[in-house]
């Protein structure tokens, strides 16, 4: 039975596991049009990391894909508390810092590649949109005590169903791999200038 009391902001357990579950849903989702749009159009379509304007877009990109495992680890993961869960913040607003440099660079980037496409924009805004909403549905579904500086590491999870294991933990080790990816081609390009 769900018992939510506005008045003294206090929500149900059952609310709190809704909140992730949904919210790990709209993440899933961000994750399917993040993947497209990093793999087809920046790293092999357009092959960003072999253009000079780009550079900078792709060590912005770099940069992202470092931010991003650690955000939604500390964010979505139960055993983060107190001043983890305010780093995973800190992080997400690292992050929207980066993506606002992102979009101005994007036009000189772009230049010599005919801009973006139709499809690209579609897929930014898409991208927007839910990184807002899972973000904002797990940081409602926390408990208030979870965000005291008091509070630590825990041992134990809220999550019964070990979406931890089975989602988080792999999304943050794919993360982590998609940034290596990242840094290579950073070396990889500066290696084809060199031999050129």
């Amino acid at each position: 039975m769900h018992n939510i009391s506005y008045k003294n902001l206090n929500i149900g357990f059952d609310d709190m596991i809704e909140l992730k579950i949904i919210a790990c849903f709209f993440l899933f989702i961000f994750l399917i049009i993040a993947t497209f749009d990093g793999l087809y159009f920046h790293l092999y379509k357009y092959r960003l990391f072999l253009h000079a304007n780009s550079k900078k877009e792709h060590f912005l990109h770099t940069l992202n894909s470092l931010l991003f495992p650690f955000t939604i680890l500390f964010l979505f993961d139960d055993h983060f508390k107190g001043i983890f869960l305010w780093i995973g913040l800190f992080l997400f607003f690292v992050t929207l810092l980066v993506e606002f440099f992102d979009v101005f660079e994007e036009k000189f980037s772009r230049n010599n590649l005919g801009g973006l496409t139709s499809l690209e924009y579609a897929l930014h805004f898409a991208m927007s949109g839910l990184r807002a909403t899972y973000t904002s549905l797990i940081i409602v579904s926390k408990p208030l005590e979870n965000w005291s500086l008091g509070s630590s590491f825990s041992s134990g999870g809220f999550f019964e169903n070990k979406i931890e294991y089975f989602f988080i933990y792999p999304v943050f080790l794919i993360g982590i791999f998609v940034f290596m990816i990242h840094v290579y081609f950073i070396f990889y390009k500066e290696k084809k200038f060199n031999e050129t």
